[in-house]
């Protein structure tokens, strides 16, 4: 046998022994597995530490929404200062890949968001959550001024920079700091962050709709530009 046969033959062999070493990769994740979709961005079920810092907040004991239908997601994004951050969800397991996905096409887009905690920060207060700008998503509670549960409670909607894309429902405004923005042409809106505000057919309006999503911001009887619903 030639020596350079035998290089090839000790390159094959030294390749197929390194890959070895490497778990095979599942199909798809097992019930209950925490899915890396890409670096920094991860979905999983809500483990005791997450629901130490939920319960009795943004989560109470109920027969409409289980903990196990739940998912905790990690995602990077773009601050208003143009540093990269980690922000942290909860959704419900329906839409926990969307909501991967979705985000990961923010980042690289890049579009800023000021802040993404759980609203547990906020003590589930949401106006205290849309005044600091947090985006959030779960938190079991009613429609703002009903008793009927928002599908935020389901964990399927989500708010995306709530001060600059406030609740207006005539003439109330939520979060009151937001009143800004209820102008909503840039060109005559008076806020700093004018050129961020959620529009309809943007860059996040169209990636949202593609996942299936609607927008608060296309009701008719009042105007939620913050949110994305499934």
């Amino acid at each position: 046998m030639g020596s350079a046969l035998k290089l090839v033959i000790a390159g094959i062999l030294s390749v197929t022994a390194a890959a070895s070493w490497f778990p095979p990769v599942s199909a798809a994740p097992a019930q209950g597995e925490t899915v890396y979709y890409k670096a920094g961005f991860s979905y999983g079920p809500v483990d005791d530490s997450v629901r130490s810092r939920i319960e009795g907040k943004s989560y109470r004991k109920n027969s409409n929404i289980a903990l196990d239908e739940l998912r905790y997601v990690r995602v990077l994004y773009c601050g208003f200062d143009g540093e990269t951050k980690a922000g942290e969800l909860i959704v419900n397991q329906e839409i926990a890949e969307d909501i991967v996905e979705i985000f990961y096409d923010l980042y690289q887009h890049p579009y800023p968001i000021q802040e993404i905690s759980l609203i547990d920060k906020y003590d589930a207060d949401d106006e205290r959550s849309m005044r600091a700008n947090n985006t959030s998503a779960f938190n079991y509670r009613p429609i703002s001024g009903s008793s009927t549960l928002s599908k935020h409670a389901y964990g399927m909607a989500i708010d995306i920079n709530p001060r600059i894309n406030p609740y207006v429902r005539g003439a109330e405004i939520q979060p009151e700091n937001g009143s800004a923005y209820t102008q909503r042409d840039p060109r005559k809106c008076e806020g700093k962050y004018r050129e961020q505000m959620i529009q309809k057919g943007d860059y996040v309006y169209r990636l949202f709709r593609e996942h299936g999503f609607t927008w608060g911001g296309d009701w008719a009887s009042l105007k939620d530009y913050q949110h994305f619903e499934k």
